[in-house]
């Protein structure tokens, strides 16, 4: 663990739009039985809220902002909504024009993603990758994918269920891994104590193997 913390820091060093969508009808409860979010209940969510400051005050915000609580609200935002915050076509675009490698495109769906799910550490990425993006607009993208995974690393140690890292979607679980230089070897499923874990094998440029616990509670079997 002690290495991925040296990897993400270094990371900082050389690394460098709001809820919208078609809304959709809301299930009954969330996971654990709370209630569903409604529209008003969105709007004063942390993540609504918290987002408008981001936007108008930028970098000072992102030093300000709990991003562990920002990602949880974003969740429960997704879940109770899923048709104004589904991001799967989102998703796919954005690697359809990486692929292709129109750094124009990419930007544009990027932005599309944001403006649906700003905690998606890989649109942000598009900008920070970008040659074409403003060094302002880099270091502002770049800031909030560093916030974002230590936001992952800090929520738990990852060495087994018991600390496992908190995570909102898969896709953060190789964000995570692939942003600290690792590569993905393996997934498989734990379920204990009525919770659901990943653990991911994971292997660096030098052959040494890896394995971190994620949590994966709220939003398993979900999507």
């Amino acid at each position: 663990m002690a290495k991925i913390k040296v990897i993400l820091i270094s990371l900082s060093v050389w690394m460098l739009a709001a809820c919208a969508g078609s809304r959709g009808p809301s299930p009954a409860t969330l996971p654990g039985g709370a209630p569903a979010y409604d529209d008003a209940a969105i709007e004063a969510s942390y993540y609504t809220q918290q987002l408008k400051i981001i936007q108008r005050d930028s970098l000072k915000a992102v030093e300000t902002t709990d991003w562990l609580k920002f990602r949880k609200e974003f969740l429960k935002c997704r879940l109770s909504q899923p048709k104004r915050f589904g991001i799967m076509g989102h998703e796919t675009a954005l690697k359809l024009a990486r692929q292709s490698g129109d750094s124009k495109e990419e930007i544009k769906v990027a932005q599309d993603l944001l403006d649906v799910d700003f905690t998606n550490i890989s649109a942000h990425y598009a900008f920070v990758a970008s040659p074409s993006a403003d060094s302002t607009v880099k270091e502002f993208h770049r800031q909030i994918i560093v916030a974002l995974l230590n936001s992952i690393r800090d929520s738990g140690e990852g060495t087994s269920t018991q600390n496992a890292m908190y995570v909102i979607n898969i896709g953060e679980e190789y964000d995570f891994l692939l942003l600290g230089g690792l590569r993905p070897t393996g997934q498989s499923l734990i379920q204990e104590n009525g919770r659901q874990y990943d653990l991911m094998k994971a292997v660096d440029e030098d052959g040494n193997n890896y394995q971190f616990f994620f949590d994966v509670t709220d939003f398993f079997g979900h999507y």
